[in-house]
């Protein structure tokens, strides 16, 4: 268990992303690994269909007695839509094809006769079998009652560790609070691209407070602005939502008490044609407006912004890819334009914005071309089955390339194959990042080396169709501010995974798409995870199954072991922790085997809902009859903290923008990793936000051991933000911690932002001088 003096600390959960894209299943005894369906709620949703995605899912919520309307319109090509709808059993409910003779859209209007998930399944004429492509648009309208009594409300919200009041957007809440009750928390849905806006007002002189909106995992996503008048002060956040889920809004009183009023409201991001203007305004309070665009790896973007010549509007455009990182921003005067190369296929978000809030004006958005990749220039190179291959990849754009950077292969698969692809750093500081995508470039899996090891890994993944496919090895991070080099090897192996054996063996299974994940704390204090997979000498995470919902397995399963054949004599202890439910089921069902000397000692079912974790220990004396269970698995529900600091460390890398992390009195340390090389010298700042915070913070090695002089309270007497400027010793893994004054017993908190910079040694020395 870590400690800070007196801490023991616990990790942040892992960001939820929700798989955009996803395959048809195949009419063939071996099934390709099917889409997991979208969680949505009323509004609108846009999809792609061809010959590799012939289908997409989606999943919402309702009641008995509930009216849905579900459109289905073509946005481009030749689409020929097709709705399918099915109940909470599973059975097909209600299908339609052409919305009218010559019409190829689709609806479906329907009253509901039971409580549950419902699934939409967007498709085609003749399905898997149908000729039509294109991109659609997918509408969603729910007339309700109010739940019966014989079914609880079917709204399945996170386990955000807070007590909270679900919302509407648009409705006007009216509260109080005090020191008895200094927070308020309330929870919205909103799907991916919304631009959400909340403002709290309060009367001059009574409360002063601050708004923040959070995302399933409490990190803060939202800006914050205060205005004031002669009779009131608004506090007003911003934020546009990078996925379709829920989201925490923050009411919190830094001094004072008394009455507040709060309303929530969203801007839907609309889809941006090309070639077609789409106006817009910047109202007092709204200085964003977000755009949608479906984009292919590699397609070469250009969007123009313009304001109204009457207006003091300062134009600006941000392009956010799916994992909501910025790729390309623009700025100017009057005019904007933007152009971008699209690192990877997927949904991509664009912020019109304003940088003069305080003025309001008109703007007009064109998206003016888009320049398709041609997948015959990419020059990959074939790979074999049960083949491995070696290269090296640089931190430079390549000047003669129009393709993202990285390295391209090629391979080919028949339907119902299973294959699996990793692709593992051998050198340098690479951050390995790999894509597998079909030969018109539609991306089918993606894995970013998140686990916390040098290896990016695909599958088991059943292939969709016969034919070729493609494969990207590339860096973590895609753009050029965070891209690492290095060498690696990438290998492609078909069939089904076989588990290595050892001396200590702990095995999950499961099936669905949910992210479940196993961990190990060995006799040392040691735990293994994906936070933490392995190193030398030690146990090895092995693999790790549907990876923030991106990398969707055919077959779930976490593996962790130790070689040998003699295991550490001593007291172990298991988790399997539901930390994902990927927009699935609510509770999913697992087994949990371990071996120890190749003996059975625990085979396990239960299930878990999400945010639990089941416990097992068992106690290794040295001989196999003294192998026993201290005591028999239980579920838990982990506190904020535990969530915090035992779940798995947060991956930042050089040159981010920062990330946004809160302290208080229910989480009071939190956790972040990177990958440095021996000689890197690092300026680690954490500046405060928001609140009184009083932040520390702390280096670690890869065996979570305090570094000599990785420490620092306060950068200047001036201000109570830390910096640590540190020279690595030896290429590693390393851990920040980020506390606050006091840990455990401190009684600061609020918001702060963590930046990691890899800077020169003169850059260090002139700093270190400038201190007093």
């Amino acid at each position: 268990m870590r400690s800070i003096t007196k801490l023991r600390p616990t990790l942040q959960h892992l960001l939820i992303m929700l798989l955009l894209t996803g395959l048809a299943v195949g009419a063939v005894a071996a099934q390709p690994t099917p889409p997991p369906p979208i969680a949505i709620t009323p509004g609108r949703s846009e999809g792609n269909l061809n010959d590799t995605i012939p289908a997409q899912r989606y999943s919402f919520q309702a009641n008995r007695d509930d009216s849905v309307t579900i459109s289905m319109e073509r946005t481009s090509g030749d689409l020929d839509s097709l709705l399918l709808l099915f109940g909470p059993d599973g059975q097909l409910i209600e299908r339609n094809d052409d919305l009218a003779p010559g019409n190829p859209d689709a609806r479906i209007e329907r009253t509901l006769l039971a409580n549950g998930t419902y699934i939409i399944e967007a498709t085609r004429f003749e399905q898997q079998a149908g000729r039509s492509n294109g991109t659609f648009r997918l509408t969603l309208d729910i007339a309700g009652s109010e739940p019966t009594d014989d079914g609880a409300a079917v709204v399945t919200t996170p386990e955000f560790g807070v007590d909270y009041r679900i919302i509407d957007f648009g409705q006007v809440i009216n509260d109080d609070l005090d020191e008895a009750a200094p927070q308020d928390y309330y929870a919205i849905q909103g799907q991916q691209g919304d631009f959400v806006t909340a403002i709290l007002t309060t009367p001059l002189g009574s409360l002063n407070g601050e708004l923040r909106i959070l995302d399933g995992s409490a990190n803060v996503i939202s800006r914050q602005q205060q205005r004031r008048t002669a009779q009131i002060a608004e506090t007003i956040a911003n934020a546009t939502l990078p996925e379709t889920g829920w989201y925490l809004i923050e009411v919190a009183g830094t001094s004072g008490a008394g009455a507040y009023e709060l309303i929530v409201s969203r801007i839907q991001a609309r889809v941006l044609p090309v070639g077609e203007q789409v106006t817009g305004q910047f109202a007092l309070g709204t200085p964003s407006v977000p755009f949608i665009i479906n984009a292919r790896l590699g397609d070469l973007i250009r969007v123009s912004m313009f304001r109204d010549a009457t207006s003091s509007v300062d134009p600006e455009l941000r392009l956010l890819d799916p994992n909501d990182d910025l790729v390309a921003p623009a700025t100017g005067d009057r005019f904007v334009n933007l152009s971008a190369t699209i690192p990877r296929t997927g949904t991509y978000i664009l912020q019109a914005n304003n940088r003069n809030p305080g003025v309001t004006g008109d703007f007009a958005v064109r998206l003016t071309s888009v320049i398709p990749l041609d997948p015959d220039n990419l020059n990959a190179e074939s790979v074999s089955y049960n083949e491995t291959l070696s290269g090296a990849l640089s931190a430079d754009t390549p000047a003669d390339s129009s393709a993202p950077p990285g390295d391209y292969y090629t391979f080919s698969g028949k339907t119902g194959e299973l294959v699996s692809l990793t692709l593992t750093a051998t050198s340098g500081d690479l951050e390995p990042f790999l894509i597998l995508m079909d030969t018109d470039l539609n991306e089918l899996a993606a894995n970013d080396a998140i686990s916390g090891s040098r290896s990016a890994r695909v599958g088991p993944y059943r292939l969709p169709k016969n034919g070729d496919y493609l494969v990207l090895a590339t860096h973590a991070g895609l753009t050029a501010d965070t891209r690492t080099s290095g060498g690696y090897d990438l290998e492609l192996t078909a069939g089904e995974i076989v588990l290595t054996s050892g001396a200590f063996e702990a095995t999950a299974t499961w099936a669905g798409d949910a992210d479940l994940n196993l961990f190990v704390r060995d006799p040392s204090g040691r735990t293994l995870s994906w936070s933490n997979p392995g190193a030398p000498g030690m146990g090895a995470l092995e693999i790790d199954s549907n990876t923030r919902c991106q990398t969707i397995s055919a077959e779930p399963v976490e593996h962790i072991y130790w070689p040998g054949l003699s295991p550490v004599p001593g007291d172990y202890t298991v988790w399997v922790w539901y930390q994902d439910n990927c927009a699935m089921s609510p509770a999913v069902e697992f087994t949990l085997t371990v071996r120890v000397a190749g003996a059975v000692i625990v085979e396990e079912t239960a299930t878990l809902a999400l945010g639990q974790r089941f416990n097992a220990e068992v106690r290794v004396t040295g001989s196999n009859e003294g192998i026993f269970l201290n005591r028999p698995g239980a579920i838990s529900n982990p506190s904020p903290q535990q969530r915090a600091s035992e779940g798995g460390d947060t991956l930042i890398r050089y040159g981010q923008e920062g990330i946004i992390g809160t302290l208080n009195d229910q989480v009071y340390a939190r956790f972040y990793r990177f990958e440095g090389l021996a000689g890197d010298t690092v300026a680690i700042d954490v500046l405060r936000e928001t609140g009184d915070l009083d932040p520390i913070v702390l280096l670690r090695d890869s065996g979570d051991a305090p570094l000599p002089g990785g420490s620092n309270d306060d950068r200047d007497t001036s201000t109570r933000d830390s910096r640590l400027i540190f020279t690595l010793p030896e290429t590693d893994r390393y851990t920040i911690a980020v506390t606050r004054f006091g840990v455990q017993e401190g009684t600061t908190s609020g918001d702060y932002r963590l930046i990691l910079t890899q800077i020169t040694q003169d850059a260090a020395a002139e700093t270190a001088a400038a201190l007093p």
